[in-house]
């Protein structure tokens, strides 16, 4: 599986900080669905979901601190390979509608259907599908009120799979990752001086909205 474990331009795993939160979520640890699943979690919670660019390195959104499906599911990438764990890029195809609730009727910018990136790890003799792509603010502020049959925790064991409801076909994995996000997996995207200034706007009105409903909860 060499392959599923080397460095790429994006998957940058020989990268100092990529190396270093690697050992200290391994810390000593040999069981490799006990790092797989420390690792999870990290990505999953210290990386709120927030739109970016495809074309960044793990390590940058490492240093950046938030990301969408793409970004969180490379740094999954990159952290799992650096402790020896196979991990592959993926994407699966999904209606457009899937992420509305979190941005409402900016929903219909993306492709249709909108190719979402997830993760596969080799663990416990096969592959195991990963997402993490929304840390539990997200999930309980914008999808747990639409009333969703599917949550975002993982097991060690099972399969973790998002936006069920919308799934259109089955998931694919990308043994060339820059050629993937280089081509942003099928997906389209405004000029870079634009997407980022919509995805700053998209981002700030999430997040705002989901502090509000965090808030409201607490006060319950």
């Amino acid at each position: 599986m060499e392959n599923e474990l080397k460095q790429t331009f994006y998957c940058d795993h020989g990268h100092p900080d990529i190396q270093a939160v690697a050992r200290s979520l391994k810390a000593g640890e040999t069981d490799p669905v006990a790092i797989a699943k420390l690792t999870f979690y990290y990505v999953r919670e210290r990386f709120p979901f927030g739109f970016d660019l495809y074309q960044r390195k793990a390590s940058e959104t490492l240093k950046q601190g938030y990301g969408v499906c793409w970004n969180k599911s490379l740094l999954l990438v990159a952290l799992l390979r650096c402790n020896q764990i196979p991990a592959q890029f993926g994407s699966i195809p999904v209606r457009r509608s899937f992420v509305k609730p979190a941005i409402g009727a900016w929903y219909w910018l993306a492709n249709n259907p909108f190719y979402h990136c997830l993760v596969h790890a080799y663990l416990n003799h096969r592959w195991t599908i990963m997402d993490v792509t929304l840390d539990k603010r997200t999930y309980e502020a914008f999808f747990l009120p639409w009333g969703v049959e599917w949550g975002i925790d993982w097991n060690g064991v099972d399969d973790v799979h998002l936006y069920t409801e919308s799934v259109v076909g089955p998931s694919v994995t990308h043994p060339d990752i820059d050629a993937a996000i280089n081509k942003k997996m099928g997906n389209t995207e405004l000029p870079k001086c634009l997407a980022a200034i919509g995805n700053s706007y998209m981002n700030r009105q999430m997040w705002k909205r989901a502090e509000a409903s965090a808030t409201a909860y607490a006060q319950r």
